[in-house]
């Protein structure tokens, strides 16, 4: 698991406070908060119903990109109709905030509820076979989620999952821009969306979904794991056949459709028994002890009757409805991953809406070859991988890394530098008034001084020292020169604007915050690549540039305001 640091948690509205932006909703609880936005449980007044409403902080309405891809996404999700996937019903922009009114889902996310537990194979089937068939109408119209994993998928009071969490899903025929290919969440995520963004279809979903369905029968997730979900469970190993084909490093061996993977889990499921409703698993999270007692067994079905499971699961439900107005927190609704988990929940790896990089694609073999390749049990290709040349006698012997770590995190700096630009826009104009001011008030001091020499000759060094200042980035330097201080109140007014200056860039550096985790994951997710390379000096760079962002709160933000200087943008 990555330890990144947390995002900058967004402050969240008070519901009152909030209340008179919506009129036609009775918003009555804050269900989660995080670095993305918050979600709230409201009541749309017109239809009697409940629905959830993200809002998301100020500064995202004012990115045009971010914008766009806000309204693609609620577009997308909205052209969907299927029970297995979370609706939407509206979505705008009111007060400077962004925001998007949902279905409301009175459950736990698949990830709160089974994360390191290995579920009864009846109720995987069940679970799986009902994201299969989301996945298969979204696909149908041209969608790909593309992140999908335990955290986006919602359980309701039954186990029937919903998939929500749709910002990273884009229409089929989207055209991948600069950046986009860092997209996704380690583990979980196929190997051609970082190596070939441009190709990727809905076959990465696929590949999702067998890595879930592992992690479900076992607790574990492969990588962590490499042995077949029947050797580690001892499931019918049935499923491991689908697993591998599901997650096959090539798109074109994987299964072509959702429903094909739904359809052999049935045929599973015919000689499995019925689907057994577990209501720990359904409604509430599981306890740090028994998760890791379970994470090394499989579960074992209930043996009491069906029907007595099914009158708890209506009790729990009905008073969980009853209490809902009295609860501190609702059970996580439509909301992504940098919502607060509950407190039983162990902590997720930072999602991934702001993902890893990734290096230049990597050539893949042609669709002809690769359907006639004989299946032998060579080690699996890595996203990256390159052709390599014919080794030369004396190549091998060098000092430095095989790959390229510094062209690596130049393209990762470029992307995120792309993605800061509104906040550094915004702390330049900031600094920019502060220094205003600054000159504005020594200015009255210069109109002060009675004899006319003495002001002339203050006004001249006055207006060399505000150009230095604009040629240093409107900062106001420490040290001044004594010219300058011709009464005590300058002294004054030059501590109150170094104050005011240090505030602003304290305030960018919490802000670019965000982003930095983002940048960690991405050499997390390039030191994975490399660990099948054979390339200890490369990793160790990498690694030590996540030291520095982790030790140095500053180095980051430096980052994010050094100009490019790479040949490619001179």
């Amino acid at each position: 698991m990555s330890e990144d640091q947390p995002p900058a948690t967004f402050v969240a509205l008070d519901p009152a406070a909030l209340a008179p932006l919506f009129p036609g909703y009775e918003i009555d609880t804050l269900i989660a908060t995080g670095g993305m936005g918050a979600v709230y449980h409201a009541v749309q007044k017109s239809l009697e119903r409940d629905v959830a409403i993200k809002i998301l902080p100020h500064e995202f309405s004012a990115d045009e990109a971010f914008c766009a891809g806000f309204a693609a996404e609620a577009k997308a999700m909205a052209r969907l109709n299927h029970p297995n996937l979370i609706g939407v019903y509206d979505f705008g922009e009111i007060a400077g905030m962004l925001y998007i009114v949902m279905e409301y889902v009175p459950g736990n996310s698949l990830f709160h509820s089974a994360h390191g537990i290995a579920i009864d194979p009846a109720e995987v089937i069940w679970i799986v076979t009902g994201i299969c068939n989301g996945l298969a109408h979204a696909h149908e119209n041209g969608i790909i989620h593309r992140d999908i994993k335990p955290s986006n998928i919602l359980l309701d009071l039954n186990a029937n999952p919903k998939i929500g969490d749709f910002g990273l899903a884009r229409p089929a025929d989207h055209k991948v821009q600069e950046g986009e290919e860092i997209y996704g969440t380690p583990h979980y995520t196929a190997p051609e969306v970082i190596s070939a963004p441009g190709s990727v279809d809905c076959r990465a979903d696929l590949f999702s979904v067998g890595v879930m369905l592992h992690e479900l029968l076992t607790g574990r997730l492969p990588a962590e794991d490499h042995r077949s979900a029947s050797a580690i469970s001892h499931c019918d190993p049935r499923f491991d056949a689908v697993i591998r084909r599901a997650t096959d490093p090539f798109p074109s061996h994987r299964y072509s459709s959702a429903s094909e993977i739904a359809h052999e889990l049935h045929a599973i499921a015919t000689t499995a028994g019925p689907r057994v409703l577990r209501t720990t698993a359904a409604n509430t999270p599981i306890s740090p002890g028994h998760r890791g007692k379970s994470s090394h067994q499989p579960n074992k079905s209930s043996n009491g009757p069906l029907i007595f499971v099914l009158l708890i699961a209506v009790a729990v439900a009905a008073i969980g409805y009853k209490n809902l107005s009295k609860q501190k927190a609702i059970p996580q609704a439509a909301t992504e991953e940098s919502a607060v988990p509950t407190p039983e929940a162990p902590p997720e790896t930072p999602t991934v809406h702001e993902p890893a990089f990734a290096p230049e694609p990597a050539p893949q073999p042609a669709e002809e070859d690769l359907t006639e390749t004989t299946p032998q049990p060579t080690p699996e290709p890595t996203p990256d991988a390159v052709p390599m040349p014919d080794p030369e006698p004396e190549t091998s012997t060098t000092a430095g890394p095989k790959s390229d770590v510094p062209g690596f995190l130049a393209r990762a700096r470029k992307i995120m530098r792309d993605r800061s630009t509104p906040l550094i826009q915004a702390q330049d104009l900031k600094l920019k008034r502060n220094l205003k001011t600054f000159e504005i008030s020594l200015g009255r001091v210069a109109r002060s001084i009675p004899i006319k020499a003495r002001r002339l000759a203050f006004e001249e060094t006055l207006e060399e020292f505000i150009k230095e200042c604009k040629q240093s980035g409107n900062r106001i330097p420490t040290n001044m020169s004594e010219d300058l201080f011709v009464t005590p109140s300058v002294e004054d007014l030059h501590a109150d604007s170094l104050k005011e200056q240090k505030t602003i860039e304290n305030s960018t550096i919490r802000d670019l915050s965000q982003f930095s985790a983002t940048y960690i994951l991405g050499i997390e997710k390039q030191i994975e690549r490399l660990q099948s390379e054979n390339d200890p000096l490369a990793i160790k760079l990498l690694e030590e540039e996540i030291e520095t962002i982790r030790d140095d709160e500053g180095y980051f933000a430096e980052l994010m305001q050094t100009p490019d200087t790479s040949p490619e943008n001179p």
